[in-house]
């Protein structure tokens, strides 16, 4: 299996700024991308999945986790924004979709992603903004909002590439993923 730190062909380390990572000179900062240990090394065929999450700090460990335990620890890129994938779809979010949709197809474009992983969860603020408050006090309602969403999701997601696998799920608060089909 040929490894290395990183996929070759995404332009990460040329987006650098002048001065480079933390004001590093570019040339200190490739040398520190290149010490990160073996353990975090990507296969050149890509990475195998992309996360679509919510900005919400208090589900950051448990989607880590998530991720982790499907094996796809250091394998997979992910795009957070308010409401993770309710923000895809939701008209109040309409200004947002450009840049998931760039960022969706540049990330299959250079990082060979193979799944989507489309991931809601409880209590998200954001879903009160698209949905009304409601949503706070009604958890069936809750429940059939993300999973309308998660679905439109899927559907733009895999307008757009075709050849991808898409997952979806909502987070309760502990960590727990319900599966949406």
């Amino acid at each position: 299996m040929n490894m290395h730190i990183h996929h070759g062909g995404c332009g990460c380390l040329q987006a650098l700024s002048r001065r480079g990572l933390f004001g590093l000179g570019l040339g200190a900062a490739v040398a520190a991308a290149a010490a990160v240990p073996a353990a975090h090394a990507v296969e050149d065929t890509g990475y195998e999945a992309m996360l679509m999450k919510c900005i919400d700090p208090r589900f950051t460990t448990n989607t880590w986790a998530y991720m982790a335990s499907r094996g796809w620890q250091n394998a997979y890129s992910q795009f957070n924004i308010a409401g993770g994938p309710i923000a895809a779809v939701a008209p109040v979010f309409q200004e947002w979709r450009a840049a998931w949709e760039a960022n969706l197809d540049i990330s299959v474009q250079l990082h060979n992603v193979k799944r989507l992983i489309g991931m809601t969860h409880r209590d998200c603020g954001a879903a009160v903004v698209a949905y009304g408050e409601r949503i706070k006090t009604d958890r069936a309602y809750e429940t059939q909002m993300h999973t309308q969403a998660l679905r439109a999701f899927r559907d733009q997601a895999k307008k757009r590439q075709p050849q991808l696998i898409v997952e979806l799920g909502i987070m309760d608060l502990g960590g727990a993923v319900e599966p949406v089909i």
